[in-house]
C-alpha cells in the first residue's frame, strides 16, 4: 500500500490577510463577504495563524496611486519581521500596477515573505523562479486593467461626445438623472450667478443663501468653498470639460455660457483675494482710501471706538473707519460719512450713490466707457432715436397712414437700436446697476441690496477718500470726505 501523494506544504508562522475592495466588487457585497471568508479560510485550511493581522483598505481603483493605509500597515510590518507570508484573494489585489509590484516585491523578497493566493499558486518570492511567476500573473492583471481602463475612456469620450449627462452624484438644480431642472434650485443657482457678476463675495452670497435657509444638495449649509464649486461648474451651462476641452450637453441649461464664463473669469482672475476670510461687516471697511496716506491704495478698517465691558455687559462705542496701515494717523466716526455716501434715511439728504442712480441720464451709468467704438455707436443710436422722432411726427401728421404699417417699421427700428444700446452696455456694469438703474423706486431698491453688492455698487461708481478731521468735537464737514466720480 503506498502513502497518499500529499501537495507539499510550506510552514508559516506568522500569517497575515490582505484584502482590497475593488471597483469590480460594486453592488456585489456577497463578494466581498467571500473575499474575506476565502483567504481566512486559506490560512486555516493550511494551518497558518493570523492572530488579528488582517488588513483592508477600501480602493475602488485599479490604476491612480490613491492611499491605501492598510497596506502601508502591513508592508511596516513585513519589515518589522512581523508576518512571513500574506494571504490573498488573488495577487491583483495585493498590488495595482507594475510601480507597486515592483516594489512590492523587493520588500518581500529581503525580508523572506511569500504570498499565498486562493484564486492563484503560492509565490515564494525569495527565488528567482517565484518572482518570475509573480511578475507574470502581475503582467497580466495589469494587462487587464489596462485594457479595461482604455475601454472606460473610450466610452466616456463617447458619452462626453453625444452629449449625455455626466454620472456622479446629484448637481444641485438637478433631478437625479440630470437631465430635468428642479425649478426652485434653479432659481437659487441663477440668484448665485447674478449676485457674483454684481459684486457679491461669495462669503456673502453663502451667508444670504442660510439666511433664508436655504440648503445645498445635501442638506447642509452653504459654505464659501460649496458656493465657488458651485459656480465654476461648466455643468450648469449645458457644458463639460474632458481632458481641457469644452464639449455641448444635451441636457437642460440653468444658465447662459457667457455667465458662466463670466463667473470662471471672476473667480480665477489673479487680483481676487482667494482666502475666504471674515465677510465684510461694515459699508466702507477695506472700500474708502485714508487720505492722510493719500496713496489710492491703503484703505481704511472699521474698529469700535469706547467699546467697554461694565459688570459683565458689553457697552458698544461709536462705530469708527481707521488707517489700516502701520501708523494709526486717522480714525473718523463712520456713520456721517457712510450717510454721506449712501444714506437713505428719511428726513436727511440722499447719499451721493442714490443721487447718481435717480439721474434722468442715469442709463449712462451701464456703458461700457472703455470700447473703442463707443462715438461711433453712440451715433448710430441717436440716428435711430432721431428716426423713430421723425417717424412719429409723420404718423401723427398723415391721416391716412397705414397704423399697421407704421407699428411694423418702429418696432424694426426699436429692435435696432435694442442691439446698438446692448453692444454698448458692459455686462459687469448691467449686472450690478442694471435693476437700481431701472426701478422705480431706486431707494427701496437700494435698501434691499445686501451689503456685498451695495460695496460693489459704490466701488464701481466713485472713490471715496476720507480726510483728516477737524480736532475736537466740531460738527461733521462734508468737505472733509472726497469723493470723485468714476464715470
Amino acid at each position: 500500500v503506498h502513502a497518499p501523494i500529499l501537495p507539499p506544504v510550506t510552514l508559516f508562522q506568522r500569517g497575515a490577510t490582505y484584502e482590497r475592495i475593488s471597483k469590480a466588487d460594486d453592488g456585489d457585497e456577497d463578494g466581498v463577504l467571500r473575499q474575506g471568508e476565502d483567504t481566512q479560510g486559506l490560512a486555516k485550511q493550511r494551518g497558518i495563524p493570523i492572530e488579528g493581522r488582517r488588513f483592508r483598505d477600501n480602493d475602488r481603483s485599479a490604476t491612480h496611486g490613491k492611499h491605501r493605509p492598510d497596506y502601508e500597515r502591513l508592508m511596516a510590518a513585513v519589515q518589522r519581521g512581523e508576518v512571513d507570508v500574506i494571504i490573498v484573494y488573488m495577487l491583483g489585489r495585493l498590488w495595482r500596477n507594475r510601480r507597486e509590484r515592483a516594489e512590492g516585491m523587493e520588500i518581500l523578497r529581503t525580508h523572506g515573505v511569500s504570498v499565498l493566493c486562493v484564486k492563484g499558486p503560492e509565490l515564494d518570492l525569495t527565488t528567482a523562479a517565484g518572482r518570475l511567476l509573480a511578475g507574470l500573473l502581475g503582467e497580466v492583471d495589469t494587462f487587464e486593467v489596462e485594457q479595461m481602463s482604455e475601454r472606460e475612456q473610450r466610452e466616456m469620450r463617447q458619452r462626453v461626445e453625444r452629449g449625455q449627462v455626466p454620472t456622479g452624484p446629484r448637481c444641485y438644480g438637478y433631478t437625479a438623472t440630470g437631465t430635468e431642472v428642479i425649478d426652485r434650485e434653479a432659481a437659487e443657482v441663477r440668484k448665485m450667478y447674478e449676485a457674483l457678476a454684481a459684486g457679491a463675495s461669495l462669503s456673502g452670497i453663502a451667508a444670504e443663501l442660510n439666511a433664508r435657509g436655504v440648503l445645498n444638495r445635501n442638506g447642509q449649509a452653504w459654505s464659501h468653498n460649496t458656493v465657488r464649486s458651485l459656480l465654476l461648474n461648466e455643468r450648469y451651462a449645458s457644458l463639460r470639460e474632458y481632458h481641457g476641452a469644452i464639449y455641448s450637453g444635451k441636457w437642460p441649461a440653468i444658465v447662459s455660457e457667457d455667465q458662466w464664463r463670466q463667473a470662471v473669469a471672476i473667480l480665477t482672475d489673479a487680483s481676487r483675494k482667494t482666502s475666504p476670510g471674515p465677510a465684510r461687516k461694515w459699508l466702507g471697511s477695506g472700500l474708502y482710501l485714508c487720505g492722510v496716506c493719500d496713496d489710492g491704495e491703503t484703505t481704511v478698517t472699521s474698529a469700535q471706538r469706547g467699546s467697554k465691558k461694565i459688570k459683565g455687559r458689553q457697552y458698544e462705542g461709536a462705530r469708527t473707519y481707521k488707517c489700516r496701515g502701520p501708523v494709526k494717523h486717522l480714525m473718523r466716526i463712520a456713520e456721517p460719512i457712510d450717510l454721506l455716501v449712501a444714506g437713505t434715511e428719511p428726513g436727511k439728504p440722499l447719499g451721493l450713490v442714490l443721487r447718481l442712480l435717480m439721474r434722468e441720464d442715469a442709463a449712462q451709468l451701464l456703458l461700457d466707457g472703455e470700447r473703442p467704438d463707443m462715438e461711433e455707436l453712440n451715433a448710430k443710436a441717436a440716428r435711430l432715436r432721431a428716426r423713430l422722432k421723425n417717424m412719429t411726427d409723420a404718423f401723427a401728421e398723415d391721416d391716412e397712414a397705414d397704423a399697421l404699417e407704421f407699428r411694423r417699421a418702429v418696432r424694426r427700428v426699436k429692435e435696432r437700436l435694442s442691439e446698438i444700446e446692448q453692444q454698448m452696455t458692459s455686462p459687469a456694469r448691467a449686472a450690478a446697476l442694471g435693476d437700481l438703474v431701472r426701478s422705480d423706486d431706486v431707494v427701496a431698491a437700494w435698501d434691499a441690496l445686501t451689503l456685498d453688492r451695495r460695496r460693489a455698487v459704490i466701488d464701481m461708481l466713485m472713490t471715496v477718500t476720507i480726510l483728516q478731521g477737524r480736532p475736537g468735537r466740531a460738527p461733521f464737514n462734508p468737505e472733509s470726505v472726497r469723493i470723485v466720480p468714476k464715470t
